[in-house]
């Protein structure tokens, strides 16, 4: 009788063993417009007397990750002829065990969506992704990436460089040491993803400050506009998050007691995930932190009081570059640590 073993033999002797392959971003994750899940290779299958052991793995967290069509038991022995297969897997890729690997109990764990860090999105459209695990630590981050920014002084600072002492995923993050003057800004910034993406950005980055941020004004996101004097920046301002434009210098929120309360104190020595849209045509803005919009950090188009009143509604800009790093308008000096940045067409959220 022509049975499962022998359809496993002659399946090792045809194949080897199974390979799974599937493309992986790093660093940028599951866009909302991306399907909800990343597809393992074709599982192996059984003769047709093989005997589902447990359920189909199925979705785990936002990534979905989908196990390559369940774990498939043949005959007594409880083994799976395709294995498990975790749909994005951990470090680095698919956790995928070779032909005929022993199904135990047939049920199998599909992936946690993270690999070494970053996010697995089979068809994410990021423009721009960096997790920093590409480059050695104590060397700048990747040039065909990012450029350092000229500082408003002769004297350049200390160059921004990949640090393996702090990271929110997998092993290094990018280190800024951050002087306590404007004249010393330390930024290093990309120009070619907003090109690619168009008129409404989405962006995602985690930071982590050393220290509380200061009560002084400073930035350290900054978007270049092509219209001089205009640039848009984020930062901080009274402990708390805010934006600020250079064009009249107003801020988003306003700097009133109740405006400041709308908006978040980030935590020192943590690591916080900041998302925003920019809308260049009409001119508006979000801004969430830890997956939740912050209403201090808005502009709809609607004044609010306290909070983009002062901001107004006519502004519109047209960025020409996004940059990171430390600009101090008398807040003081840093360290931060930059991970898991990605700039995209589409909403990315955190990891």
């Amino acid at each position: 009788m022509w049975n499962w073993y022998h359809t496993e033999d002659m399946l090792r002797l045809a194949f080897g063993s199974l390979v799974v392959s599937g493309s992986l971003i790093v660093g940028c994750g599951n866009s909302d417009s991306s399907p909800p899940s990343n597809q393992a290779g074709a599982s192996a299958t059984a003769g047709a007397s093989n005997a589902t052991a447990g359920a189909p793995n199925g979705s785990a967290g936002r990534s979905g990750a989908v196990a390559g069509g369940g774990n498939v038991a043949g005959g007594s022995s409880n083994t799976a002829g395709g294995a498990n297969v975790a749909g994005s897997g951990n470090a680095g890729g698919a956790n995928v065990a070779g032909a005929g690997g022993a199904a135990g109990a047939g049920t199998g764990t599909a992936g946690s969506g993270t690999a070494g860090g970053s996010a697995a999105g089979a068809s994410s459209a990021c423009a721009l992704c960096d997790d920093f695990e590409g480059v050695a630590a104590g060397m700048p981050p990747d040039p065909t990436k990012w450029t350092m920014v000229a500082p408003d002084c002769t004297d350049n600072p200390a160059v921004p460089s990949v640090d393996s002492s702090q990271h929110h995923g997998g092993t290094q993050s990018l280190k800024v040491a951050g002087v306590g003057d404007s004249c010393h800004n330390t930024m290093f910034g990309n120009t070619a993803a907003l090109k690619a993406i168009g008129k409404v950005v989405y962006g995602r980055f985690y930071v982590r400050f050393e220290t509380a941020l200061p009560s002084g004004h400073v930035a350290f996101v900054t978007f270049p506009d092509a219209t001089k004097g205009n640039d848009l920046r984020f930062g901080g301002q009274s402990l708390a998050l805010e934006w600020n434009r250079q064009n009249g210098d107003a801020t988003l929120p306003s700097q009133s007691p109740v405006g400041i309360s709308m908006s978040v104190v980030p935590p020192a020595a943590t690591w916080t995930c900041i998302e925003f849209m920019i809308d260049q045509s009409q001119g508006l803005i979000n801004t969430w932190v830890n997956e939740t919009l912050v209403p201090g950090l808005v502009a709809d188009g609607t004044a609010t009081p306290d909070v983009d009143t002062a901001w107004g509604q006519t502004y519109r800009p047209n960025l020409a570059g996004f940059n990171l790093g430390w600009q101090s308008f008398g807040g003081g000096a840093m360290n931060l640590w930059f991970d898991d940045v990605a700039l995209s067409a589409t909403r990315i959220h955190c990891l």
